[in-house]
């Protein structure tokens, strides 16, 4: 009987009361939820979508933070909600640095966002533009024609998706594969008909590794510094297989000054050159991930390289870079700076001083004898 006359209890009030203020329209429970990728390559850009149900024309931001020891505001961008409840706002990620970030709705005044409401992503920017290097000069001359060369160390005998963006987001080549050669190494002439800015993009079986500026500046020939001013050389390259046993030996060519020389990656290559005494210089100090580079001052008609791998079990080919010279070839034969040298031979004495001893021993035997 007791139990017949019990009242609500404290929990089924509260309830109740939460139930009677929605359906009065005294509190109104709003859901915002937004989507982004885990994870980003540099360079791509990052879509961020969303839905809600907050009524129509409410502005809401969505906010890119760098999100690792400190929380730092990277963009902000601000969205009208529609009619169809959803949205999507996009960010930028080619300056961004690799790590960390997050994306998030900050609270609304007049809004409490309630039920399954997801304002918070946490995105991973990934960074591989450090896998290639870039030969060829960032900044060139109208030609009509936009040079490219690089290595990839990571990608030999392979092929990598390249695509070339101009001025006004025109696409000017690809998306197209090419191939690595056996150290990684990689090069295109890509037609242009205007000057201006340029991005490569280069992709792999992984993904998107990064974007790559180059600048295309018009050409300017003034008739009185045209011949006072030397031009500037694109950089030219050459191939040759190399082991310890057998050298690869290159050829330079062009005007007297100073021109840098670089060879490719995956090898520790060892260089070496005459210099203006005609001394042979040695250079070996970086590893087999970098690529070896020098500066030489030329003084003659050509400069001869000797390249070969550090460890004798290594050998491949090795492509060698060249700046601000007309041209670099293979040499068939061995350059005379690298001829090995021979010493006169001296004939040894001990003939002789057996000579000289046969003959004391007669002249001593000849003495007792008499």
């Amino acid at each position: 009987m007791s139990c017949m006359n019990m009242g609500p209890t404290p929990r089924t009030v509260v309830a109740m009361v939460i139930l009677l203020l929605v359906c009065t329209g005294l509190v109104s429970a709003y859901e915002l939820s937004i989507s982004a990728p885990p994870t980003i390559q540099k360079g791509k850009p990052l879509v961020v979508n969303g839905t809600s149900n907050i009524p129509a024309g409410i502005s809401v931001d969505i906010v890119l933070s760098r999100s690792e020891y400190t929380t730092e505001e990277i963009a902000r961008k601000t969205v009208t909600l529609q009619s169809n409840k959803e949205f999507s706002v996009v960010f930028d990620t080619k300056d961004l640095q690799k790590g960390q970030y997050k994306v998030e709705v900050p609270s609304i005044q007049g809004y409490a966002f309630l039920g399954g409401s997801v304002t918070l992503r946490i995105v991973q920017v990934v960074d591989r533009s450090d896998e290639v290097t870039i030969k060829s000069m960032r900044t060139q001359e109208m030609d009509g024609t936009l040079e490219i060369a690089g290595v990839i160390p990571k990608n030999p005998n392979s092929g990598v998706q390249v695509e070339v963006v101009g001025p006004g987001d025109e696409v000017v080549f690809g998306p197209q594969f090419i191939s690595t050669s056996s150290d990684g190494s990689f090069s295109l002439n890509v037609p242009i008909t205007k000057a201006g800015r340029y991005e490569l993009s280069i992709t792999d079986s992984k993904g998107f590794i990064g974007t790559y500026l180059f600048t295309v500046n018009e050409r300017v020939e003034t008739v009185a510094t045209l011949a006072t001013t030397p031009a500037i050389l694109a950089a030219i390259t050459a191939t040759a297989p190399s082991s310890a046993e057998k050298p690869a030996f290159f050829v330079i060519t062009g005007p007297k000054g100073k021109v840098k020389i670089s060879t490719s990656a995956g090898t520790d290559w060892v260089i070496e050159y005459a210099d203006q005494r005609g001394i042979i210089q040695k250079v070996n100090s970086k590893g087999q991930v970098e690529p070896e580079e020098i500066a030489v001052d030329v003084s003659g008609d050509s400069l001869f390289l000797k390249v070969y791998p550090y460890r004798l079990s290594d050998r491949g080919d090795v492509t060698v870079f060249v700046e601000g010279a007309e041209k670099i070839g293979v040499a068939t034969e061995i350059p005379p700076v690298f001829a090995p040298t021979t010493t006169p031979t001296t004939k040894s004495p001990l003939p002789l001083l057996l000579a000289v001893i046969a003959f004391a021993l007669m002249a001593l035997g000849k003495r007792y004898r008499s």
